[in-house]
């Protein structure tokens, strides 16, 4: 079993440029699901107000619907999941949900936040993007020593979403 912050501080010493990767994606969400000694810390305005632990979080959600649904004590549960190692689909199932419950509550309007942390306190909310005409770089040419030369162009764009994000320096950070 991979320990989350050592696969975190890996992926952070082979990248070169801020890109997407599914297959980094889905290793980070398995390996908090399997390491039941990762935590973070809370943080508020009065400070660190206590810790979340992935995997526990999500084996107390298995363990209560498998007491449901099933007839078992909630305690039988809990040690079934207890020993359980979650795989690359299970962890596939629980990022495609989570970010589908990014995508579903901006539909309401609402701000979500993410939750402080040490070192951030962020929140989404879903902007909307009026249609227009938008200008991008482009290339107009070759000059004669071989150089592109720079110009720009027009295209027409729909409306669309975007989201925005709030990223305040955090109270608890403003305190020292």
């Amino acid at each position: 079993m991979e320990k989350v912050q050592d696969l975190v501080s890996s992926i952070k010493e082979t990248i070169t440029q801020t890109t997407s990767s599914r297959k980094d994606e889905v290793a980070v969400v398995k390996a908090m699901l399997n390491d039941k000694e990762y935590e973070v810390a809370i943080w508020s305005k009065d400070g660190k107000i206590g810790t979340y632990n992935p995997s526990e979080s999500m084996r107390d959600f298995l363990a209560i619907g498998m007491s449901k649904s099933a007839k078992l004590p909630i305690a039988e549960a809990k040690e079934l999941v207890s020993v359980h190692e979650f795989g690359n689909k299970e962890a596939e199932n629980v990022l495609g949900f989570s970010k589908e419950i990014v995508n579903t509550f901006l539909q309401t309007g609402r701000k979500l936040p993410l939750g402080g942390r040490k070192n951030s306190d962020v929140s989404f909310s879903l902007k909307p993007v009026a249609a227009g005409e938008r200008r991008f770089p482009t290339v107009l040419g070759i000059d004669e020593n071989g150089k592109k030369i720079p110009g720009s162009g027009k295209t027409f764009v729909p409306a669309y979403e975007s989201i925005k994000v709030y990223s305040p320096c955090p109270v608890w950070l403003k305190k020292k």
